[in-house]
């Protein structure tokens, strides 16, 4: 597999990852931001490919431990180089289904964080790569499995953040009503007066009250560049308010 080294957060994490298939995008690093995590703190990053968004948690917070969960091989395999690369000594990676945790994960976490694949197979153009296939494309109810396994692996109380298609907010948001309460969505718009792309969500396992709609993160300028903001969180490890509108 060829592979390339590159840089996330301005370069404070320097990441391998396949040259071609699954690749490190803007979705990773603004999860990372939006992972209201403190130190002293376990999280687990679900399906966390070569551990570009766990990564960048760790830069940005410290005295945290992390495990990711990766079912490629090669992917957890490169996120483990990654780790010793980066010298994170309270990381590591495991090669498993993020929908079927092994029993010493469950219910041990104060924050999931996950990307899970959002691709419709039936609607979007599916990848000829088999690894960028499994990592984009959803199968039949993976985001019910994806949101039960994340429940399962949180503490009372405890934090999950996931990135995820705009157009799938309400669904998200009745499934996340099934076990979790106080939800907040930040969507995410690629210009002002742009249609969300994505939304960003957090949910409080257990917690009480409804959907908390948060005012816009705007990613570009009119003429291209980063916006303030999001120059921020991509490049300088600034955290992502939840504000309300």
């Amino acid at each position: 597999m060829d592979t390339t080294c590159d840089g996330l957060l301005d370069k404070r994490v320097t990441i391998e990852q396949p040259k071609d298939g699954y690749r490190v995008a803007v979705d990773t690093v603004l999860l990372a931001a939006a992972t209201p995590v403190q130190a002293g703190q376990k999280v687990l990053d679900l399906g966390c490919g070569v551990g570009g968004a766990m990564l960048c948690v760790a830069t940005r917070v410290s005295g945290i431990s992390i495990t990711g969960i990766e079912i490629q091989k090669e992917l957890a395999e490169l996120c483990a180089v990654n780790i010793t690369r980066n010298k994170f000594a309270t990381l590591d990676a495991r090669c498993a289904d993020a929908v079927s945790l092994p029993d010493d994960l469950i219910g041990i976490f104060d924050h999931v964080l996950m990307n899970p694949p959002y691709h419709d197979g039936a609607r979007h153009d599916v990848s000829p790569v088999a690894q960028k296939r499994t990592a984009n494309t959803e199968k039949e109810s993976d985001l019910v499995r994806w949101v039960a396994s994340a429940a399962k692996a949180l503490k009372p109380s405890g934090m999950l953040t996931l990135i995820h298609r705009a157009d799938r907010q309400a669904e998200i948001e009745a499934l996340l009503g099934v076990v979790f309460g106080a939800i907040e969505a930040l969507p995410v718009l690629p210009k002002t007066g742009a249609a969300p792309k994505r939304v960003i969500m957090r949910a409080k396992k257990g917690g009480m009250g409804g959907v908390r709609l948060c005012r816009n993160l705007v990613l570009h300028q009119a003429d291209g560049r980063y916006t303030d903001e999001a120059e921020a969180a991509l490049r300088h490890m600034k955290a992502l308010e939840f504000e309300d509108r």
